[in-house]
């Protein structure tokens, strides 16, 4: 019994000094290429590969530049859909004119209905956040100027109280 004892032992031992070592040995090369997909939803969500990120807050606020002249924050906020949160990401500039939203994909945890929920995703949909000042992000059925997606509510709900708690959080790191 106690041989057994010692063989699962070392067993476990060895198991997680290698564990250890291949983590050691590759969590440089994971950390660049989370900071390089974090970028790349950044500079897709503007569409401008010249501009600097700074990151704020890890993983939910970053400020953005041009050369060394602040435009705006960019923002990870979330919302309740019907599927459960959806992670929703926000371009404010400087006067708070929303610059773009961005929901996150089906591919990156969205779990909204596929074919109705989703179509939060597209254009459609996130072009209406465009320009639009935060007194204005509401649906149209509760005074605002955003379209509900038909039979999607909840989740264009989601999305704009994603956008709206999000404003109302970080808006204090426009300064």
């Amino acid at each position: 019994m106690i041989r057994m004892i010692r063989s699962l032992v070392l067993v476990c031992v060895v198991a997680a000094g290698l564990l250890s070592w291949v983590y050691l040995f590759t969590k440089d090369r994971i950390e660049e290429d989370t900071r390089q997909k974090v970028r790349a939803n950044l500079v897709e969500l503007l569409g401008d590969t010249t501009l600097t990120f700074k990151p704020v807050i890890p993983d939910t606020l970053w400020e953005f530049y041009r050369d060394t002249t602040k435009l705006g924050i960019i923002f990870r906020s979330y919302g309740k859909g019907y599927g459960g949160p959806i992670p929703v990401l926000v371009a404010l500039s400087m006067d708070t004119t929303i610059l773009a939203i961005r929901p996150a994909t089906p591919a990156e945890g969205l779990k909204e209905t596929p074919g109705l929920g989703t179509k939060v995703t597209e254009p459609d949909f996130t072009n209406q956040f465009k320009n639009k000042k935060p007194s204005q992000i509401k649906l149209k059925k509760d005074g605002g100027e955003i379209d509900a997606i038909t039979g999607a509510t909840i989740s264009s709900r989601g999305v704009v109280e994603a956008v709206q708690v999000g404003i109302a959080k970080y808006l204090k790191y426009l300064r």
